[in-house]
């Protein structure tokens, strides 16, 4: 069975085994991107074994199976698509891991290619070990970047003892934990079809990919598991905390952290989109505040801030360098001061929102950045979806969101301080 999205390229269907497949159709284009992703990520840190016995994942397995998946008995699948004229890669976030390729030639054996390597895995005691020796080097090479140190800081000091608080790589304790016999079992687990989504984006006929695909899926040998239970959402903060690291910088910064709730009843993209237009409305660069701010030296050109949110944890970061104690306390009173912020914000809303749809437009040109939007492999809202999701925004959304979401509240605040 297929399903076209209204007034949009998106036509999906799903394979016998169950594996969601979307085709956007970009006539014009010569090159076609075609990405796999499975919702397995570096916060997964348990998994029910066949005896649906809950098991512990040590911190970096997500990115050691995106490593590993690659390396197979006659060598780096990477060659392979080279050799077919393709570009491939892949990444791990908290909540997925995303295999992908390129070309605008011989797209019909990479995509064999793509959906076999994936699925299929290898893995020995030999280059498990080497693996692990190669990743422990990749830990190293950036425990002294301060924005690595800085970002792992605040996830730690505001969800301690859970996996957000580890790094996606893991550390050098955890890689020891990582075997041959662990990677099957969690591949098994979570890259089952039901838990991947192929997203295609190319000029090519529908009918003639669907038929790829499922010509493919059907020569692929994988093993059923148990059905994996969804995230648990964490607990927001109960009170403020900070904690503080000197490292060698040449100024001081800081994180801070606001906590959002996770409103069941919406879409996780649709909050992300209201906080995201929220946070612009209050600091972002057009803002008379940021720009009285940064004329008066109180904020720097670095300053940042970004939201998440995900099935088990949804926040605001924040981030700055200077004196960090004045900072955070101009940052801390704008976020008190949000409420009322928004509500008078009713003209700049329009002209954010016009820039947004504007944006939004762009990307869809874009097809690197259309076959690898989360949203589409995690939560089914495309691009096309978000552009009708902005549209439809109303100044008062904004406002009902932040009643509730954004009200001020305790906040995790974490410092890079000069080593004396």
């Amino acid at each position: 069975m297929t399903t076209t999205h209204s007034n949009s390229p998106l036509r999906c269907f799903k394979t016998t085994d169950g594996l969601q497949v979307n085709v956007i159709q970009k006539p014009g284009y010569q090159q076609t991107v075609a990405t796999l992703s499975v919702k397995m990520g570096a916060s997964t840190d348990t998994w029910l074994d066949e005896s649906g016995k809950r098991q512990k994942i040590p911190a970096g397995t997500a990115h050691f199976l995106e490593h590993k998946l690659f390396d197979k008995p006659d060598g780096d699948v990477l060659i392979d698509f080279t050799n077919l004229g393709a570009d491939a890669n892949a990444f791990t976030t908290n909540d997925q891991t995303c295999y992908y390729f390129s070309s605008d030639q011989q797209v019909e054996e990479a995509l064999e290619l793509l959906l076999h390597f994936v699925q299929e895995p290898y893995f020995t005691d030999q280059t498990v070990a080497r693996e692990r020796g190669i990743i422990e080097e990749e830990i190293a090479s950036y425990q002294d970047d301060p924005f690595s140190i800085l970002y792992q800081g605040i996830l730690k000091t505001a969800y301690p003892a859970t996996a957000l608080a580890e790094d996606v790589a893991g550390t050098a304790a955890s890689l020891q934990a990582i075997t041959p016999s662990l990677l099957y079992a969690v591949h098994q687990a979570f890259y089952q079809p039901e838990s991947l989504t192929l997203t295609i984006v190319s000029a090519l006929n529908f009918d003639r990919v669907m038929n790829w695909v499922n010509r493919i899926q059907g020569s692929v040998s994988s093993r059923r598991a148990v059905q994996q239970e969804k995230p648990i959402a964490y607990p927001l903060l109960s009170k403020s905390v900070q904690a503080a690291k000197a490292v060698a910088v040449q100024r001081p910064k800081l994180a801070l952290l606001k906590p959002l709730p996770i409103d069941k009843e919406m879409s996780l993209p649709k909050q992300r989109l209201l906080a995201e237009i929220a946070l612009d409305l209050a600091f972002g660069e057009q803002t008379d505040w940021y720009q009285t701010q940064y004329q008066s030296g109180q904020l720097g050109d670095d300053f940042d801030y970004e939201v998440l949110v995900m099935e088990s944890a949804a926040f605001v970061l924040f981030f700055s360098s200077g004196t960090t104690d004045k900072q955070g306390a101009i940052i801390q009173k704008r976020l008190n001061d949000w409420p009322e912020i928004l509500r008078d914000s009713a003209e700049d809303f329009v002209h954010l929102q016009k820039a947004l749809i504007a944006e939004n437009l762009l990307q869809q040109d874009r097809l690197e950045q259309v076959a690898l939007d989360d949203d589409l492999a995690l939560y089914g809202v495309s691009l096309f979806d978000k552009m009708k999701i902005l549209t439809r925004f109303e100044h008062a959304d904004v406002l009902n969101y932040a009643k509730t979401a954004l009200k001020p509240g305790p906040l995790a605040q974490f410092t890079l301080k000069k080593l004396r």
